[in-house]
């Protein structure tokens, strides 16, 4: 994982580094690498724009952090960007490029906490890896990268985000193995991620997947279910 912070007042760069290191520290486990920053320029400039945390300030001399979030996205398009400012006119600028949260100066130390728990964990859940084994080999893909699975004709096909592969094991398998809050089993036939949940029918779930669609099965006696499950997951990864 690497977080990056960018702001133009040393007191407050330095002190959500704190915040943010003293998070980790507490929680354990492996540490982040971590980037900080004086200015919008400074930022886009550098040779590594890798990002999967970002804390950005809005009004900085230069380019303004609304402009260095809209560039991280195009570079990190599952960026969680934190707007750190105490200029509140700046919200509807930031929605733009769905920001994660919305943080203002002088900096809560407990909602900060609260907030990056709420990172982090869409982090962990989005980029866990999967050894996919398939007809022609092995291939690894992150959870994020896996559309669906579904059982076809005595086959288990699964669909990702690049292409669509024949997969050895069993719908009971692939049940077992993917336990991510993301993943729910709509009907016997197909287990998706609900990530890519564009729309609802009463016995369909259809998914988007950049330019492409797939209409899924949705058994009846799981809908309510599944509409409660997929709401709660959205409000975890909003």
């Amino acid at each position: 994982m690497r977080i990056v912070f960018c702001d133009d007042e040393p007191d407050i760069l330095l002190q959500i580094q704190n915040y943010v290191k003293e998070y980790f520290q507490n929680i354990g486990g492996l540490q982040p690498e971590f980037a900080a920053y004086s200015s919008g320029d400074s930022l886009l400039k550098s040779e590594d724009l890798k990002a999967d945390i970002a804390f950005l300030d809005v009004e900085m001399p230069g380019i303004n952090g609304i402009h260095v979030g809209a560039k991280l996205k195009e570079a990190n398009p599952d960026v969680r960007i934190f707007i750190v400012t105490a200029f509140p006119d700046y919200l509807d600028d930031a929605m733009r490029f769905q920001v994660f949260r919305y943080l203002s100066k002088p900096i809560d130390k407990k909602r900060l906490f609260r907030n990056l728990k709420d990172a982090v964990s869409q982090y962990n859940m989005e980029s866990k890896t999967y050894a996919v084994e398939t007809t022609e080999g092995i291939i690894t893909l992150r959870a994020e990268e896996i559309v669906c699975v579904e059982a076809f004709q005595r086959q288990i096909l699964l669909t990702s985000v690049d292409g669509s592969y024949r997969c050895t094991g069993t719908m009971d398998d692939w049940r077992k193995t993917l336990t991510l809050p993301c993943f729910f089993q709509p009907h016997r036939s197909f287990i998706i991620n609900m990530r890519f949940v564009r729309e609802i029918g009463k016995d369909t779930v259809l998914l988007r997947y950049g330019n492409n669609t797939k209409l899924t099965y949705l058994t009846r006696r799981k809908h309510t279910e599944f509409k409660d499950t997929y709401l709660m997951y959205l409000e975890r990864v909003k």
